[in-house]
C-alpha cells in the first residue's frame, strides 16, 4: 500500500488525489475478499489515513535520528526511492507548520497518562481486526479500550485500569437507573466523561479511538440526541406498554375478585336468611309448644282449683249435713233416758261413720 501513496508534494492525507484512495479502497477490498460498501471503503479509508500518517512519523523519527542532512542522505530508508527521501528531508527540516505541529504532538504524548500497548497499530485498525465477523459490528469504546490497554489480564499501567474501572461503574448505574441496557452512544459519552474526570483532562478531543478521533459535529451531536429522544420515547411507549398491560390485568384480577366476593357474599347473605328463617321457625315452634305448655298448666290447675272447691263445698255439705245429724241426735237423746243415750254413744258403728265422713277418700 505504501508505494500507492505518493509523498512528494504532500503535506497531509487530504493532499493525495481522490483516484489514489479509490485504488487503495479497491486493493484492500480485493486481497481481504470485502464487500464494496460505502462503511467499508470508510472504514479502509480511515485505517489507511491512520497508517499513512504513522509511516510518516516514522520517517520523522528516522530524520531526527541523525544530526545532520549528510547523514540522512547516507542512510536512505528501505522502502522509500531517494528523490523522496530528499524531499522529506527539506520538508521536516524547513517546514514551520509541520515542525511547529511535530513538536506540540511530541510534548502531548509526554503528557499522556496512559499507555496502549500495540504499538504501531492504529486503533481502527484494531476494531476492525476485532469486530464480528457475523455482523461486521466492531468493539465499542470500552472494550476497544480493553483491548488496546491490557495484554494477558494484566493493564499497561494504573491510569489505564482506573478510567476502565470507572466507565464500567458508571455504566453499570445508569443501567440499574434505566432498568436496562443503554445505547452505544451513551456508552461512549459515559467513558469519555469517566476519561477526562479519571486524569483531570480538559480537552474536547474525544478519547479511547486513538488519534484519528475527531470530536462530534454539531449535526453529530443533534442526530445522536434525536436518536436518545427516540430511544428513550420507545422505551418510554414500552414501558407504559407493560404498565398497561399490567393495569389491565390487574382490573381483570380485582373484577374476578369482587364478583367472586358478591358471589360469596350473596352465598353467605342466603345462608344467613335460610338460618333466620330457621331459627324464626323454631323460635314460633318453641313459642307453641310454651303455650301449650301454659294452656296445659292452666288446665291442670283449673282442673286441682275446681276439684278442690268441689271438695270443699261437698266438706261444707257433708259438714252441715253431719251437723244437722248430731243436732237432731242430741235432740233426740235429750228426749231419751240417759242409758239410752249412753248406749248410743258407745256404739262404734257411729263413730266409723264420723271419721269417714271427715276424711276426703270417703267422698
Amino acid at each position: 500500500m505504501k508505494r500507492k501513496l505518493p509523498l512528494i508534494g504532500v503535506r497531509r492525507w487530504s493532499d493525495i488525489h481522490p483516484t489514489i484512495h479509490r485504488q487503495i479502497v479497491v486493493h484492500m477490498i480485493d486481497r481481504w475478499a470485502l464487500q464494496d460498501t460505502v462503511e467499508v471503503e470508510e472504514k479502509i479509508l480511515k485505517i489507511a489515513n491512520e497508517r499513512y500518517r504513522g509511516w510518516r512519523a516514522t520517517l520523522s523519527s528516522t530524520y531526527k535520528a541523525y544530526k545532520t542532512d549528510a547523514a540522512r542522505l547516507a542512510n536512505v530508508p528501505e522502502d522509500l526511492q531517494r528523490e523522496e527521501w530528499e524531499w522529506l528531508i527539506e520538508f521536516f527540516g524547513t517546514d514551520a507548520k509541520f515542525q511547529e505541529i511535530s513538536q506540540k504532538n511530541s510534548d502531548n504524548r509526554k503528557k499522556l497518562k496512559t499507555k496502549h500497548i500495540v504499538g504501531s497499530k492504529s486503533y481502527s485498525q484494531l476494531s476492525f481486526e476485532k469486530r464480528n465477523l457475523e455482523t461486521g459490528e466492531e468493539p465499542d469504546c470500552i472494550a476497544l479500550w480493553e483491548l488496546a490497554h491490557m495484554k494477558n489480564g494484566t493493564w499497561a499501567n494504573q491510569d489505564s485500569q482506573a478510567v476502565y474501572d470507572k466507565a464500567c461503574e458508571e455504566i453499570r448505574n445508569k443501567e440499574n437507573e434505566t432498568q436496562g441496557p443503554i445505547s452505544s452512544e451513551q456508552r461512549s459519552n459515559i467513558f469519555q466523561t469517566a476519561y477526562k474526570d479519571t486524569l483531570k483532562c480538559k480537552s474536547s478531543q474525544p478519547r479511547g479511538y486513538g488519534y484519528m478521533a475527531k470530536p462530534p459535529s454539531g449535526s453529530e451531536r443533534i442526530r445522536s440526541q434525536l436518536e436518545d429522544q427516540a430511544r428513550a420515547q420507545a422505551e418510554t411507549q414500552k414501558v407504559n406498554s407493560v404498565l398497561t398491560n399490567r393495569v389491565t390485568e390487574l382490573q381483570d384480577q380485582l373484577l374476578a375478585e369482587r364478583e367472586s366476593t358478591q358471589e360469596r357474599i350473596n352465598l353467605e347473605r342466603a345462608e344467613r336468611e335460610n338460618l333466620e328463617e330457621k331459627l324464626k321457625e323454631e323460635r314460633v315452634e318453641r313459642e307453641k309448644l310454651l303455650e301449650e305448655e301454659r294452656a296445659e298448666r292452666d288446665r291442670l290447675l283449673e282442673e286441682e282449683r275446681r276439684s278442690r272447691m268441689k271438695f270443699e263445698r261437698n266438706m261444707m255439705s257433708k259438714f252441715a249435713q253431719l251437723s244437722e245429724q248430731m243436732g237432731t241426735k242430741q235432740t233426740q237423746a235429750n228426749q231419751t233416758p240417759k242409758k239410752t243415750t249412753s248406749k248410743e254413744n258407745s256404739n262404734p258403728n257411729l263413730q266409723n261413720t264420723l271419721l269417714k265422713t271427715a276424711s276426703p277418700t270417703g267422698l
